[in-house]
């Protein structure tokens, strides 16, 4: 699985476990294509194909203490083949490469696929602290943004039928409207109903 970028915006090492453990047991299923999750604070370029999904998600203001929930939660997700080569093959003599039961190679007559993804961040509203806010994330809408684009991948580069993507979120009632001065997301001119493109 491929590691967390140091400086991906917002900060996801708090959540870098439940993402990938649940990209682990979604994507298992494109098996022996090789597939790793890395998150990005970029846009990627030209060529990789993208998936915006939402979600509610919380936010922790660690300046004062504010916490808010937000049923705006915005994911970018894209990806792309990286290699026609199975790293298998090359990497033959590595533990990590070999299946633990048959000893042998995982991604011997797979390819190799890259999906990065993007978490959009808010700001407080009670302090003046200027910093977008990390989400986080609930287990649910982890495991069901994983869900869309795994279907989405599916339909792809594995002939899938068109998708129906599950539009459902967390129950929640927010306290506020959301304030799009604050949303990240917004900023960047992401924050719409307009999901794939």
């Amino acid at each position: 699985m491929g590691s967390l970028l140091k400086d991906a915006v917002p900060d996801l090492k708090p959540m870098s476990k439940q993402w990938h453990e649940t990209f682990d047991q979604i994507f298992k299923g494109f098996s022996p294509d090789k597939w790793t999750l890395e998150p990005t604070d970029a846009p990627m370029p030209q060529g990789w194909r993208s998936f915006k999904d939402s979600a509610k998600v919380k936010f922790l203001c660690k300046s004062c203490g504010n916490s808010w929930t937000s049923m705006r939660g915005v994911v970018i997700f894209w990806f792309n083949k990286i290699s026609d080569k199975p790293e298998g093959k090359e990497e033959k003599d590595q533990d990590d490469s070999k299946d633990s039961e048959t000893g042998a190679s995982r991604c011997e007559n797979g390819k190799v696929y890259s999906l990065r993804f993007r978490l959009y961040g808010q700001k407080c509203k009670k302090c003046d602290n200027e910093e977008f806010k990390s989400p986080e994330w609930y287990g649910e809408e982890v495991e069901k943004v994983l869900n869309n684009v795994h279907k989405k991948i599916g339909e792809a580069f594995y002939d899938f039928p068109q998708p129906d993507i599950d539009n459902n979120r967390r129950h929640g009632r927010p306290r506020w409207s959301h304030d799009s001065s604050r949303c990240q997301a917004c900023q960047e001119g992401q924050c719409s109903s307009n999901r794939s493109r």
